[in-house]
């Protein structure tokens, strides 16, 4: 019953209602009628270079240009290669600088990855989601946790009570059926009679294997609704996904919800099984290109389905509605067909995330790469068809022919050898017609287009390494790649775009959902290393970052960065004494990161430095540096001044060296000087008494100068004119 007043709790009849106007006022329904699915058409034909719709041929050719084809499966190359080459896309963030903070975020990282890659076909569902988007302006991914249980029997002719106590131990095992027992005897008992022991008989046992995990599927566009004034799924006043499902899943999955319905043919929209058979433009869009002739449900109109296997179209909403009469709107997701609600539960999110390439600000859709390439595409096309059909034409002219002389079936069928029969003179009775001439225009206005589309869509010739011109002689490797760089800034806003919304929520969405559904330990193994997690030692939220190597923090700039700071900056504040500035930790931070930055595990090589016992031993490793430093500076002064005193000592040695050889030679002049006297003092007493007389004494300064004279003899004399330069006299 509603409550009375402006509280009132809507009850089952009006939230059909309000199911019903959602989908009717949402974009995309089975009618077809919006412009979205005819644009999605569009973009389908074009990729698919197929000659229909919008592109349906005016003469002979069917040919299409390539441009929207190229243009998407660059892109979807590109992103993929960026968002799912590593299969590590997921990474949480520590909420603190503890090393349980480390822990927990790399094990939820490992747990979530595991889930998108190995649980899941996760590459080519994320790239066929990044296709969608790109080729039909927006893409919608669910996920949602399934319970899946797989079973291994075992059969036991004959068992021990002790051995089937064993087995029952494991939580997962379970005996099948009915225990049947006997007494069996094992042997002889002292003296006692025989003994005997309970064993069981024909037991069968089961081994529960858990398999549940969480699922993601790609919602088909045409099956997606969401309210018109939506701008993002989170402010949608309605979305909803219908699906097409049999009587007899339904009758499966809900047993007690489908009990109390009376007529099934109500719930089509017509009496009859033709009602069953629903008709939606995209899928017959793609059957069309992929070769395949579309028709849902039966092979012909001559073979009807069963009862139990036509199909009812099954509505999932995600809405906010008042169901309890507080007078708040609480967010619940339903299950309904006709006006049967056969699900119904609270929920905290929604489990679906989108992604758009080029998002129009304001609005749930935006624009894909097709629409950018789209203008491109049909002028090219124009022009391909210009020259196929005027080649053509070249060939097989038009004739003008006179009926009366030539046969008409013969010109049209013509074969090698053939003989034309003719009624008179042939020679003015056909004429041929040629095609005019192209203009000389044609081509470089295709090159035109082609530079068009490369700045319409940012997937350029440099973008994607073909541009021969950058690799001539003179363009240095900064030059080209500062071109190519240039080139990616686009391709990479669209990744960080995908990144910061669709990916994001896709990630934070799988971690809740794992952690709300799933229990104790969970193995993973991702590129060959084998681990396990305790989910419920994580915490219930997480704070997530998607794992791309584009931009200013690239691994690659990252690594550069760190490498500049350890080779750089650290030892240059070293050198300037001023070390004091550099943090205690900064060597371990900085490996940590370098680590980090190369998607290396830094656990797995450094100790934790943000323990107390980590910090205490760097402090003693840098006190004892510290100490160290100072010996080694206090052993060098001690050496300079040791070094100055043997310079000092051995000046003293030279001098006194110099005054001994003065003093030896000084004494050596000395007795020179007294023996010179002593000779001539005989000199001057033989001739006395011989009587013969003593020539003058020589004086002894005199005789050192002649010596000098001898040794060192006066240069030449100078020309005349040039006056003789005086030269020093020695003193002694």
């Amino acid at each position: 019953m509603a409550t009375q007043g402006y509280k009132e709790a809507v009850d089952d009849e009006q939230l059909i209602n309000m199911i019903e106007g959602g989908v009717s006022n949402s974009t995309g329904d089975w009618l077809n009628s919006s412009e979205l699915a005819r644009e999605r058409l569009k973009a389908t034909y074009e990729y698919a270079g197929v000659a229909d719709f919008h592109l349906a041929p005016q003469g002979v050719s069917t040919i299409v240009d390539t441009s929207t084809t190229e243009v998407i499966e660059a892109y979807t190359a590109v992103l993929s290669d960026l968002f799912l080459n590593n299969q590590k896309l997921a990474r949480f963030i520590p909420y603190d600088d503890t090393p349980g903070a480390f822990s927990a975020a790399k094990d939820a990282s490992n747990i979530v990855n595991y889930c998108l890659f190995k649980k899941n076909n996760g590459w080519e569902i994320m790239q066929q989601w990044m296709k969608s988007a790109l080729l039909w302006k927006n893409a919608v991914l669910r996920w949602d946790y399934v319970e899946d249980y797989e079973y291994i029997f075992e059969e036991f002719e004959e068992i021990s009570q002790a051995k089937l106590d064993e087995i029952l131990s494991d939580d997962s095992m379970e005996i099948v059926g009915k225990l049947e027992y006997e007494n069996k005897v094992i042997g002889e008992a002292d003296g006692l009679g025989p003994e005997v022991d309970l064993v069981y008989t024909n037991v069968r046992v089961r081994k529960k294997i858990d398999n549940s995990r969480v699922k993601l599927e790609l919602i088909p566009p045409e099956n997606f609704r969401i309210s018109r004034d939506a701008t993002k799924l989170e402010d949608a006043s309605y979305i909803g996904v219908q699906t097409e499902m049999t009587r007899s899943e339904i009758r499966k999955y809900y047993p007690e919800e489908t009990a109390n319905i009376d007529s099934w043919d109500d719930l089509n929209d017509d009496d009859s099984w033709l009602g069953t058979m629903k008709y939606a433009e995209d899928v017959a869009a793609r059957k069309e290109v992929t070769g395949q002739e579309y028709y849902q449900g039966a092979n012909s109109y001559e073979t009807l389905p069963t009862e139990a296997n036509r199909e009812v179209t099954v509505t999932e909403s995600w809405m906010r509605v008042d169901r309890d009469g507080d007078g708040i709107a609480e967010l619940k997701r339903f299950i309904t067909i006709g006006t049967h609600i056969l699900f119904e539960e609270d929920i905290d999110f929604i489990n679906l995330a989108s992604i758009v390439p080029i998002d129009i600000p304001h609005e749930f859709y935006g624009l894909s790469m097709a629409d950018f390439a789209r203008s491109s595409t049909l002028a090219s096309t124009a022009i391909l068809r210009g020259f196929v059909e005027n080649t053509y034409l070249t060939n097989y002219s038009p004739k003008l022919a006179d009926p009366n002389v030539v046969d008409f079936s013969a010109l049209q069928n013509m074969k090698p050898k053939q003989l034309i029969p003719t009624n008179g003179n042939p020679a003015g009775a056909v004429a041929s017609l040629p095609p005019e001439t192209i203009s000389t225009g044609t081509v470089p206005l295709l090159q035109h287009m082609q530079t068009i589309k490369e700045q319409a869509t940012g997937m350029s010739k440099a973008a994607q390494g073909l541009n021969d011109t950058l690799y001539v002689s003179g363009n240095s490797e900064a030059k080209m790649s500062a071109v190519q760089s240039a080139a990616q800034k686009r391709i990479q806003h669209i990744a960080r775009r995908f990144a910061e919304t669709g990916f994001k929520t896709l990630i934070s969405g799988l971690y809740e959902t794992m952690h709300k559904n799933m229990k104790g330990k969970l193995p993973y193994n991702l590129q060959g290393v084998y681990g396990s997690v305790n989910i419920d030692m994580l915490p219930s939220k997480m704070d997530v970052e998607i794992h791309l190597d584009i931009g200013e923090n690239s691994n690659t700039t990252m690594i550069n960065k760190l490498a500049r700071v350890g080779k750089e900056i650290l030892p240059s504040l070293n050198q300037q004494d001023a070390g004091l500035v550099i943090k205690t930790d900064a060597p371990a931070v900085l490996a940590t990161k370098l680590i980090e930055a190369m998607n290396l595990d830094s656990n797995d090589f450094l100790e934790d430095y943000t323990t107390d016992e980590f910090k205490q031993k760097a402090a003693q490793a840098i006190e004892k540096q510290s100490k160290d430093k100072m010996t080694e500076m206090e052993a060098a002064k001690q050496k300079l001044m040791s070094d100055l005193e043997l310079s000092k000592a051995n000046i003293n040695y030279t001098n006194a060296q110099s005054k001994n050889t003065m003093d030896d030679n000084s004494k050596q002049l000395a007795v020179s000087i007294d023996k010179h006297f002593q000779e001539w003092a005989d000199l001057a007493i033989k001739a006395t008494k011989e009587g013969a007389e003593l020539p003058p004494h020589p004086n002894y300064s005199d005789i050192i100068m002649m010596a000098r004279e001898l040794l060192n003899p006066s240069p030449a004399p100078q020309e005349q004119g040039q006056p003789m330069m005086e030269q020093p006299q020695e003193v002694i």
